[in-house]
């Protein structure tokens, strides 16, 4: 009982502002999944309303991820704390259990249906983060595990060299990258890495007073619009030029200069609102990351979008607008569910679980940190 008194102070205790944005994320990241994973056969060059609607909707899943990874870094950067394994553990306890719940579950279901028992997915379920079965949930465990060490260095350096380096990030891995075919973008831990370290900056050194929300949002606005027009007009050189090649979401690109910008615009607009704390928004949000682990599950997407709502059946029709609307909605209320179910009846036991599978590595970890942080701090006063 005290347990999940905590629990429910702590939900409330909140920044209810930035956990709609969390909402709202996520919703966007449910809509790109619906398009992507739907089974559609839209051509890049194709220009009739459900693909301009399967446009609009896929657009937003990359700016999710991006927001979340911005918001690490706000709440994250001043922890000092280079080791704390109960924190480490609850991410890696819910990433655990939904990959070797559902997996045991549906390895066995195939195995009655079909007489078959594929062991080789079975033994992998237990390894989650390394064999990224969910990506973005292995890259963001390493950089949590890396975070404490990244706070260090930025900590260590002065303002004008912390510019310095975001400056330089941004120019080789997002401008340059976006308007040439350079192969300057980094790899998916190092751009969250620099996503963490910007809204880390935004934290230490605070807002421009003069800007206020409405103009992050109305930026956020202009810069969507500009995105969103892009692919229509890249649909429409390919109508009219025969080897035109470029595809049509080339601007939808997680390192794009245009889904940067509407990233840090958007979470800009709630980071400077204030809303008052809302234990039902604070609630939903606290979901969000288990909303993720569920519906992007390689089982779960396949029965969600190519069974129960065969998204594919309408890509030639007006229907697809209310259908999508109506199934994301459905598995985003469903996904919340079972996660607060989670939270609320199986966290507490399943984590004593694997507290005691864990402990050797307990160890190993705290043993490896301590030493990892008398380095660091020997380098660091060099």
């Amino acid at each position: 009982m005290k347990k999940l008194q905590l629990r429910t102070e702590s939900i409330k205790n909140r920044n209810s502002s930035i956990e709609l944005l969390r909402i709202i994320c996520m919703f966007m990241i449910v809509f790109h999944h619906f398009a992507r994973h739907g089974e559609f056969q839209f051509s890049d060059y194709e220009l009739t309303l459900p693909k301009l609607w399967y446009n609009f909707i896929i657009m937003g899943g990359k700016i999710g991820v991006n927001i979340f990874v911005l918001i690490s870094g706000y709440f994250l950067i001043n922890n000092k704390t280079l080791f704390n394994f109960q924190r480490i553990k609850k991410t890696w306890d819910q990433v655990f259990f939904y990959s070797v719940v559902f997996e045991v579950f549906f390895v066995f279901l195939y195995f009655i249906i079909k007489q078959r028992l594929d062991l080789s997915n079975l033994l992998n379920s237990f390894f989650p983060i390394t064999t990224s079965q969910w990506w973005f949930a292995s890259t963001y465990f390493v950089l949590y595990l890396m975070h404490p060490f990244i706070n260090k260095t930025l900590l260590s350096i002065s303002k004008k060299t912390y510019q310095g380096i975001l400056l330089s990030a941004a120019f080789c891995w997002c401008i340059i990258p976006t308007f040439t075919k350079s192969g300057y973008e980094s790899n998916s831990l190092l751009w969250f890495a620099f996503l963490y370290s910007l809204s880390g900056y935004i934290k230490l050194y605070g807002f421009n007073p003069k800007i206020k929300n409405y103009h992050y949002a109305i930026s956020a606005l202009i810069a969507s619009v500009i995105m969103y027009l892009s692919s229509v007009f890249i649909s429409f050189l390919g109508t009219k030029i025969p080897d035109f090649n470029l595809p049509s979401n080339y601007f939808y690109s997680t390192q794009s200069l245009t889904v940067f910008l509407i990233s840090v615009c958007l979470f800009m607009t709630f980071a400077t609102t204030s809303i008052k704390s809302n234990r039902i928004i604070n609630t939903i949000a606290s979901a969000t990351f288990g909303v993720y682990l569920i519906h992007e599950n390689h089982f779960l997407r396949n029965i969600f979008w190519q069974t129960i709502f065969k998204n594919a059946n309408y890509q030639n029709t007006l229907k697809l607008i209310p259908v999508s609307v109506v199934a994301v909605v459905i598995v985003y209320i469903v996904c919340t569910i079972i996660e607060l179910i989670r939270q609320v009846f199986i966290e507490k036991t399943f984590s004593k679980i694997t507290d005691i599978l864990l402990m050797p590595f307990k160890k190993f970890l705290l043993l490896l940190t301590k030493h990892a942080s008398a380095l660091f701090n020997q380098n660091t006063q060099i």
